[in-house]
């Protein structure tokens, strides 16, 4: 086994992103995960990333905190704080909607369908066969 030649080699087929590409990315995965609709209305193109807990009120840019919504849900639930009585205002409410939003804000879809972060770390403690 030789040296590496380039700091290419070294990659293992690793993308290098730059700071804007890989928040882009991370948004459109969010909006993908959704099939691209709002999370609220879902008959509306969601164009934007609502924060369930408003920044202004201390919430976070973390995946759990973040949902893809059309311009007019985002605009109309603005910075309130309690979004569930928000969205049980709408016209459009819908319990079963409510529920998705609840796994997605808590992780438990990841968690039933993938197994928890446990496992991934007994995993990760394995010893390697190579």
């Amino acid at each position: 086994m030789g040296y590496a030649e380039d700091w290419g080699e070294l990659m293992f087929g690793l993308q290098c992103l730059t700071k804007s590409s890989a928040k882009r990315q991370f948004r459109q995965a969010i909006r993908q995960s959704w099939g691209g609709l709002c999370c609220y209305c879902r008959d509306r193109r969601a164009t934007t990333l609502d924060h369930i807990k408003p920044r202004s009120r201390g919430g976070s840019n973390l995946r759990s905190n973040l949902v893809p919504a059309c311009v007019e849900c985002n605009h109309s639930k603005g910075s309130e704080v309690n979004w569930i009585a928000w969205y049980q205002r709408q016209d459009f409410y819908s319990k079963v909607a409510q529920e998705v939003i609840e796994e997605w804000i808590d992780n438990t879809h990841y968690e039933e369908n993938n197994g928890t972060t446990d496992d991934r770390t007994t995993i990760c403690l394995t010893a390697s066969t190579v």
